[in-house]
């Protein structure tokens, strides 16, 4: 990379740092006497559409986490589709590893010249540590605050941003439904109405302008598809685009209508983030919209109108997350979740059987709003 790149990048990024440390959306979980987030945080939230959260696991979990997903790495495919990794052994869990040797023409040519694992869909079935970092009662208590209490999943992944050979996140808003036909928010400034609810990024890595995700403030309240509009390519530094910087055990809440993605990576340091989505109920049920995440991996979609059952049979991954972690940690406060689900919600080794049953995996009832 020419000197003339780098110190563009370098102003750039301290511009963007800057704006960033002015937005006042960065800090611990605090809650109120009733459990419910301090009010400053849910105002920065919604006027922003987005919070970082500093400190919320324990060094011991991201030690588990890291264990468990470097273990997942390990036995990648070699390649696309490939059934054995690069140890000769068989995949444990093919077709949910999505890879890449497209870098989107950024950076100079210098794209990688071997695919690479940027996304592992579906971690609940996979890591226990994914599955209990999931019931986090802070975590759980954070959601109920956003969605109330009867709040229902969306969809699990890990991003990998690759030391040296990261690829991109295009510029994109995941909402797709709930917008007026010229593209206004249906969420209300006060976090009323229906919503698209948001994603939840775990960081178990240093997340640094250079591998973090980047977001615009404020853009949640448009829809940039909206009267033939279209996204930005990632190959344009936004002006107005900040990064959501974070240390291990930190994590990330993004209105999944927010603008958001995230350069390639070239640095020496990778990124490994897990997200975690969450909705309203009532958003969610009896809503007709194209799904896009009940598959194994990213690519595939159908039109969907989401069922009462539909709902509260993905819901049933909460409980049955709640109870994994009070066996794992009998002394922490588990959370109690007031939503109704179906199904049994005790984690055991036949409910692990059940939730990565062939065919009726967790992840078909995921909802894409």
């Amino acid at each position: 990379m020419s000197s003339e790149v780098t110190t563009e990048w370098e102003d750039y990024r301290a511009a963007a740092l800057e704006r960033a440390a002015e937005l006042g959306n960065r800090g611990p979980m605090r809650f109120d006497g009733r459990g419910r987030l301090e009010q400053d945080i849910l105002d920065a939230y919604r006027r922003n559409g987005f919070y970082v959260f500093t400190g919320v696991l324990a060094q011991d979990e991201v030690d588990d986490l890291r264990r468990e997903f470097d273990a997942i790495l390990d036995n990648a495919p070699v390649e696309p589709e490939g059934k054995l990794d690069k140890h000769g052994r068989p995949v444990e869990f093919p077709g949910y590893y999505t890879m890449s040797t497209d870098d989107d023409g950024y950076g100079g040519g210098d794209s990688p010249k071997h695919a690479v694992v940027g996304l592992v869909s579906h971690p609940l079935m996979m890591m226990d540590s994914a599955l209990r970092v999931y019931g986090h009662p802070k975590i759980l208590r954070m959601v109920a605050s956003v969605n109330g209490a009867d709040f229902v999943p969306f969809h699990e992944s890990i991003f990998h941003k690759g030391a040296g050979d990261g690829p991109p996140t295009r510029w994109h808003q995941d909402g797709r439904t709930h917008w007026t036909d010229d593209g206004v928010a249906l969420e209300q400034p006060d976090g009323s109405g229906k919503t698209h609810g948001f994603n939840f990024s775990v960081s178990w890595s240093t997340c640094t302008p250079e591998n973090c995700l980047w977001v615009v403030p404020g853009s949640h309240r448009r829809w940039r598809l909206a009267n033939g509009g279209q996204f930005p390519p990632i190959t344009d530094r936004l002006s107005d685009a900040v990064p959501a910087t974070m240390a291990p055990g930190d994590c990330v809440m993004v209105n999944r209508s927010s603008l958001h993605g995230s350069y390639p990576n070239r640095s020496p340091e990778r990124r490994i983030t897990m997200v975690l989505g969450f909705h309203k109920r009532d958003s969610a049920i009896g809503t007709s919209t194209t799904n896009v995440h009940a598959f194994k991996k990213p690519g595939i979609q159908k039109a969907v109108t989401y069922s009462t059952d539909y709902v509260l049979r993905r819901a049933r991954m909460i409980p049955l997350a709640i109870d994994a972690r009070r066996q794992r940690f009998p002394d922490e406060e588990a959370f109690e979740y007031e939503g109704t689900y179906t199904g049994d919600a005790t984690w055991n080794e036949r409910t692990r059987s059940e939730i990565s049953r062939e065919g009726d995996e967790y992840w078909q009832r995921d909802i894409t709003l």
